[in-house]
């Protein structure tokens, strides 16, 4: 079943995926918007992680391949999740990449046709799931509209609701000090406070725009995390991860999707940034730091460096992704927003899962929340 001119074949074997590598990488790198998490790398470092993690029965790869003759002109690349709550199994199909900020559809110069293709297959098929589930999905302009579009032509149930965290980002339109001028003069003098002590002491910053060359770079990397975090109760990111940074090194890195800020107190590494670079935009993924060394404020350092790199390079934007913690709000000029969509199927026992899967549990969440507040309001007349 397909739309318009496309048929629809499923990968749904993880040893099949490197198939799909050539073309996915020709989809990824030509994007009107391009994303990092939307590449092959991505998908595969991620998923070959999730199944090592859960049982094969209740998770694989269920990825969209969208052909025209013999060629593959698009794909959503989905997962499939056999869920369980409170007793009820529900049948998810989703997007594979729990750590990323944006999630697309790998579509070609037809996104109209695609969308309304994918759709139409997904209409065809709800015999074999019950909830589709995309969480985090960019509106690049009409992705959005095109999705209501076909699943209201198919008479889908669906809902969309935008995701809690915005992501903050700044227009890059000139070099660090120029973008400086926006901020209060208070902050602009701690600012050239730390960049004079950094320069005193000999700190300095380099952008590694090839990471993959460095062999003991994630090894830097994973330990300047756990002296972060030696001093924190959170848990670690890339040292929780190695395989899979390790893979996105390998994979993302030669292709220039990645970039490493690395602050160096003469040879000795005291901050990190790790980072994209999706078509002419930045992207701010995970910093860590050395606590021993905050009165230098690594962050604040790094920041001016990468804005100065991106102007230097034709970067027009620097996206700190999601979270809207005030030192980005101070900065950002905009705020991208995020999507979920979630669809059902007509069947009556789909539509019973999804009451438990998700209604009673955004009730219970609700209920939760309103019972908090009133315990605080107590406790402030008390």
């Amino acid at each position: 079943m397909a739309g318009a001119d496309y048929r629809i074949e499923v990968i749904s074997n993880h040893a099949a995926l490197s198939s799909l590598e050539i073309d996915w990488n020709r989809l990824s790198e030509t994007a009107r918007e391009p994303n990092v998490f939307a590449t092959f790398g991505w998908f595969q470092a991620w998923s070959e992680r999730m199944l090592r993690d859960e049982r094969s029965s209740r998770f694989c790869p269920h990825v969209f391949v969208l052909k025209q003759g013999e060629d593959v002109a698009g794909l959503c690349p989905l997962t499939y999740r056999l869920a369980s709550r409170f007793g009820f199994g529900v049948r998810k199909l989703e997007f594979s990449a729990v750590f990323a900020d944006y999630n697309d559809l790998v579509l070609g110069d037809d996104p109209a046709g695609q969308t309304n293709a994918i759709v139409d297959y997904l209409a065809h098929t709800s015999e074999g799931w019950d909830v589709l589930d995309l969480r985090d999905l960019r509106d690049t302009g009409d992705e959005i509209a095109l999705l209501k579009s076909a699943l209201a032509r198919v008479n889908l149930p669906y809902f969309i609701s935008p995701e809690q965290e915005g992501c903050p980002h700044i227009s890059i339109n000139g070099d660090a000090a120029s973008l400086m001028k926006r901020l209060s003069g208070r902050r602009r003098k701690h600012l050239r406070r730390q960049v004079e002590l950094a320069s005193v002491e000999g700190l300095k910053i380099r952008i590694i725009e090839n990471p993959q060359d460095e062999p003991l770079l994630l090894k830097t990397l994973v330990e300047l995390e756990r002296g972060k975090h030696l001093h924190r109760s959170w848990a670690a990111f890339i040292g929780a991860y190695p395989e899979v940074f390790q893979s996105l090194f390998d994979t993302l890195g030669p292709r220039g999707w990645l970039y490493v800020a690395l602050l160096e107190l003469r040879d000795q590494p005291i901050a990190f940034q790790l980072g994209f670079r999706c078509g002419i935009k930045l992207w701010d993924y995970t910093t860590a730091y050395d606590k021993s060394f905050s009165r230098f404020a690594p962050g604040t350092l790094l920041l001016p460096a990468m804005l100065d790199y991106g102007f230097a390079h034709g970067y027009d934007e620097y996206d700190f992704l999601r979270g809207e913690e005030p030192y980005k709000l101070v900065w950002s000029t905009g705020c991208h927003r995020r999507f979920r969509l979630m669809v059902w199927n007509k069947h009556r026992i789909s539509r019973l899962r999804k009451f438990v899967y998700y209604d009673v549990k955004t009730a219970i969440k609700s209920l939760s929340s309103v019972r908090f507040l009133n315990r605080r309001k107590v406790s402030s007349e008390v």
